[in-house]
């Protein structure tokens, strides 16, 4: 795409610019010269900037413009150019921002930073050997209590969706390896119109994948090009029934099947790096295929956006593409377009850069960051007083909340690895980073370290959850995600949580041993489990009953018990009269216990939920009409006796 040629001849308006947010003390307007691509700079003109005043300013530091980044689209028809300037006229890159910047119609210019890797170098063979600890748990075999807990999850059913989309921003995807090929995101609105009616969604999901492409339904419309024994995407980019050279979703992309190749600007984002592909394993790798390794989902569509190039190394303007792509995919709604890992760093501040991570969270996208591996050479660096970038962007003053995750990495024995940075205001939780076993290009798998290998964790946990429950915002996965880490000592002041990732719990799987399920009856009675460790419902576990009208007690006894006050069948106690705060149907946990372990079951997220300690006990109240604030519509569900001081540890929570 040229994107050059009517730069000069267009007149857009554009809206206030974004204000300025970090998760750290600000930084000059520019920020420090790290690492950029040599000549080049990025310049945002304002709306009021027509085509004289925008190639006065250029012609003023000798700039000539290679490429608009944003802005040229009529879907951006509100915004001023973003523009890629290479300066030619004798200027060092610091002396043409600093003059540009002064001129009018400039909103703002800064360096085209370059940006690199965080890393170094079920029935599922590799899982069962024993090697792949980050998917791990405390009950799983092999076990290990500081892997992701992605097996628990796994044992309850939850291994993702298909209607979820992860974009893996890096240095592409190698989709033809026999691990990851059926799991690669199949772009709906780009299958050729001449035949997309005609396709057969074998696995009734609502989308056309490379599952139903693999059926002998859909044979007459796909060949084994590549001769691998399967079809995959390969085989679509070297089909003239797919490449049609039409672009069908009219996004400005030709051909995008399975993403895009920002490098070498084709459709063909095949990694020729490893990063990439071992970061897409760690995410949705197939599971319970006999065959190498799993990943934290195992049916979780990924989106190949190429950035970086064979030398691990990227630049800024071709992050922001790949952002603003994956952005703009979310006005599909055939499926769920969750997050984007982003297991890279380095660079300076960047406004263009936040701009575009605003975008996406304005479009209820999570923007998953390594925390950076800053102690390669000892140890790691604190993000809260020597900013990392991405990971240190907060997008609440655009967007409203912060849409951020920053991840730090742990070893299979807890500790905070020692590359990782860290830092208990500006990385949120740490994840499996060190030795991480996952899938390389060729059909391969090897082991790499790094903050790069803890994020995709991460990724993965959060698309578990949106597979779960499709209809949770942005804000509450992320939410849902920091609410339920597991406290580690060795993150203890060293991340906003305190705490590592448990995907298990996330989902609404506990991790206690239960020996009893004890139900009650339709109506008010009591309830009362056993010494041992019991689940605890006020009613029957199954059917239609879910307490409205009751006032039940629930008694645990000895042992670590869950009482339930809600599950899949919806949240318990709501007489479903939006004007009453429905005082009159609840249960009374007469003996809940933190010291043996005893846990309370939700449905949904803290967030949805009043805590109000009064006369020495917890009311749980459901926030009715979801404004945040207590009033007298909100829902008593349950009264917590003797206790005063509950926190979201003290919580399971279910979709």
């Amino acid at each position: 795409m040229d994107r050059t040629a009517q730069m000069f001849s267009r007149e857009e308006d554009n809206g206030p610019a974004t204000s300025f947010s970090t998760k750290t003390a600000s930084p000059s307007a520019t920020g420090s010269l790290k690492a950029h691509v040599p000549g080049e700079i990025l310049v945002q003109f304002t709306s009021a900037a027509d085509a004289n005043l925008r190639g006065a300013a250029l012609a003023s530091i000798g700039g000539q413009a290679a490429e608009v980044l944003r802005g040229h689209l009529p879907s951006q028809a509100s915004e001023g150019l973003l523009v890629r300037v290479k300066v030619v006229g004798g200027l060092t890159v610091e002396q043409a921002l600093d003059a540009i910047s002064k001129l009018p119609g400039v909103r703002f210019a800064e360096p085209n930073f370059i940006y690199t890797t965080d890393a170094t170098t079920t029935n599922d063979p590799i899982y069962s050997d024993a090697k792949l600890w980050g998917m791990y748990g405390d009950q799983t075999n092999p076990s290990n209590k500081f892997g992701s807990q992605a097996g628990e999850a796994w044992s309850a059913d939850k291994t993702g969706s298909s209607k979820v989309v992860v974009g893996v921003v890096d240095s592409g995807i190698d989709y033809t390896h026999p691990d990851l090929y059926l799991n690669v995101w199949l772009n709906q609105r780009e299958i050729p119109q001449s035949f997309r009616a005609s396709l057969t969604d074998v696995d009734n999901d609502g989308v056309i994948s490379f599952r139903d492409l693999n059926s002998s339904q859909n044979a007459s419309f796909v060949s084994d090009l590549n001769q691998n024994g399967r079809i995959d995407a390969g085989d679509l980019l070297s089909d003239s029934r797919w490449e049609n050279g039409v672009d069908d979703d009219g996004n400005g992309y030709i051909d995008d099947f399975v993403g895009w190749d920002f490098v070498n600007n084709d459709n063909d984002p095949m990694d020729d790096n490893d990063h990439g592909t071992h970061v897409f394993g760690t995410i949705a790798a197939q599971g319970n295929n006999s065959l190498g390794v799993a990943g934290v989902t195992w049916s979780t569509q990924v989106m190949g956006l190429k950035f970086l190039s064979a030398t691990g190394s990227g630049s800024l303007s071709n992050a922001i593409l790949a952002l603003d792509y994956y952005t703009g995919a979310t006005g599909s709604s055939a499926q769920n377009y969750a997050a984007t890992n982003n297991s890279w760093g380095g660079g300076g501040f960047s406004q263009s850069l936040l701009d575009a991570i605003v975008r996406g969270a304005k479009a209820d996208v999570l923007f998953i960051a390594a925390a950076g591996n800053g102690g390669f050479d000892g140890a790691g660096d604190d993000n809260d007083t020597t900013a990392n970038y991405p990971s240190n962007y907060d997008t609440t003053a655009g967007a409203g909340y912060d849409a951020v995750i920053a991840v730090a990495s742990i070893t299979r024995t807890g500790a905070l690895s020692s590359f990782s940075n860290y830092g208990d205001q500006t990385v949120d939780l740490g994840a499996p980073g060190s030795s991480i076993f996952s899938t390389i290009p060729g059909g391969g798998y090897a082991s790499f370290s790094g903050t790069s290998m803890a994020t995709p964790h991460v990724a993965g946990a959060i698309a578990l959850l949106s597979a779960t429950n499709l209809g949770l915002t942005a804000a509450q996965l992320k939410a849902q995600l920091l609410a339920t880490v597991t406290p580690t000592d060795s993150l203890a002041g060293k991340t906003v949580t305190g705490g590592r990732l448990d995907a298990a719990t996330l989902v609404g799987v506990t991790n206690t041993v239960v020996v009893n399920e004890v139900q009650g009856k339709t109506g008010s009675d009591t309830v009362s489990g056993t010494i041992a460790n019991d689940k605890i419902w006020g009613m029957p576990n199954s059917g239609t009953d879910l307490g409205k009208g009751a006032v039940d007690t629930l008694v645990g006894g000895a042992g670590a018990d869950i009482f339930v006050l809600g599950d899949e069948r919806g949240m318990f106690y709501d007489d479903a009269k939006a004007r009453s705060a429905g005082t009159s149907d609840y249960a009374i946990i007469s003996d809940f216990s933190r010291a043996e372990g005893d846990k309370i079951q939700i449905r949904g997220s803290l967030q949805s939920y009043h805590l109000i300690s009064r006369d020495g006990s917890t009311s749980i109240y459901n926030d009715t009409n979801g404004d945040g604030k207590f009033d007298s519509r909100d829902e008593l569900i349950a009264l917590v006796k003797n206790t005063t001081s509950l926190s979201s540890d003290d919580f399971l929570f279910v979709g």
